[in-house]
């Protein structure tokens, strides 16, 4: 069970991170931050896959 706490943890944090950087840098628009932003989605779709390949379970 604590596998799977540690993977939600570490999940939560790289989406958290991946959305600072993103708007951070300008790749994702701030300006519009409750409009649905296909930019940032892949940016999180991309970092979770590479989690879920390297740390499966």
């Amino acid at each position: 069970m604590h596998f799977d706490l540690a993977h939600a943890v570490v999940s939560a944090v790289l989406i958290l991170l991946t959305i600072f950087v993103m708007r951070k840098t300008g790749i994702a628009d701030t300006a519009k931050k409750k409009a649905f932003d296909w930019k940032l989605f892949l940016g999180v779709l991309v970092v979770m896959f590479i989690l879920n390949l390297i740390w499966p379970y």
